[in-house]
């Protein structure tokens, strides 16, 4: 086949172009495309000709990793991709959108019965004054970003001195709108899944951050921070399935698929989560554009648990979009 991939070239290693793709992982996704006998074009999203080019060129598909630059800039190739009627993996613009706005992601599973953190409050300016909160602790983060972009060890708030601090550092770093929202004291696990019909719920991945040592926990505190995800993943501990007796982890993966199709997601998508003293699994974030660097994203960590390679799952996530076209199945609005 004649497949395009699109893509957001990371240029820097600054905190703004985190959710951006590497040259390296660009080009292991060609790879794996082409080791299967495919016809593989690059199409970077910030060109001013994208239009154009997949205009012109008309791929048979597009392998769609492209972040985008504004708040909603994961649906900008989606949306010119389905303006020229040529496919693509991933989820529609409905879809990311859901899943790139935390609260309305969590409204939206709230809506049905899903566990959520309690959202306690959304601000978008410095002026905007704090409501009274209930219960301690919250933690602050950005609506918006993913990568744990805005997210920090003080993010974690035990009193409302704290949460005025950090909100009113990442409004005035960011510029963007954050939420305060309930902290949920448990395990932290992520969730792949695969496909539509229905999708492959892959078994819960525990992060287990012990082994850090006294600096790396301090900076990491018990989640998945920034400075975490970008200098200390690879010391943490990992744990396929997850650490839980099988009625959670069937807890868990039942709430995932739930949350798949009420978020109008198909094809690939990962779940942040966190697992309370009680085994309830609350969904923190739905990732739509996942992250794939061979040697250091989730969703490839898990494929090498499940003794999968990094091609196959390059081309699962292929196959589940082709499955899709081919049975001509509406899986979303």
């Amino acid at each position: 086949m004649k497949i395009g991939i699109t893509f957001n070239l990371r240029k820097s290693d600054n905190e703004r172009n985190a959710v951006y793709d590497s040259p390296i992982t660009i080009e292991a996704i060609k790879k794996a495309l082409q080791a299967r006998g495919h016809q593989v074009k690059l199409y970077e999203a910030n060109s001013k000709a994208l239009f154009y080019n997949l205009a012109l060129e008309r791929p048979q598909i597009v392998f769609n990793m492209a972040e985008g630059n504004s708040i909603f800039g994961e649906i900008y190739v989606p949306i010119i991709l389905d303006e020229l009627k040529i496919p693509y993996t991933g989820s529609s613009p409905v879809g990311i959108s859901l899943a790139l706005n935390k609260v309305a992601m969590k409204r939206t599973l709230a809506n049905i019965g899903l566990p959520v953190p309690k959202l306690y409050q959304v601000i978008s300016s410095i002026k905007e004054p704090i409501q009274p909160i209930e219960e301690f602790p919250v933690i602050v983060k950005p609506i918006f970003e993913g990568a744990s972009i805005g997210i920090s060890s003080k993010s974690i708030c035990f009193n409302f001195e704290q949460v005025q601090k950090v909100t009113a550092k990442v409004l005035e770093r960011l510029k963007k709108p954050v939420m305060i929202e309930q902290f949920i004291d448990g395990k932290e696990v992520t969730i792949g899944v695969l496909g539509n019909f229905p999708p492959q719920i892959f078994p819960p991945m525990e992060i287990d951050f012990s082994p850090l040592n006294k600096k790396e926990a301090k900076a990491s505190s018990g989640i998945q921070t920034f400075k975490f995800k970008t200098d200390y993943s690879e010391k943490a501990s990992y744990y396929l399935p997850a650490r839980f007796s099988s009625e959670i982890l069937s807890r868990i993966t039942d709430t995932v698929a739930k949350a798949f199709t009420a978020l109008n997601l198909r094809d690939v998508t990962r779940f942040d989560a966190r697992v309370d003293q009680n085994g309830v699994p609350y969904i923190l974030e739905a990732n739509a554009i996942v992250g794939l660097e061979p040697n250091h994203s989730d969703f490839p960590r898990i494929y090498k648990f499940l003794n999968k390679s990094y091609d196959d799952l390059i081309n699962d996530i292929l196959a589940a979009a082709l499955e899709r076209l081919k049975r001509n199945e509406r899986v979303n609005y």
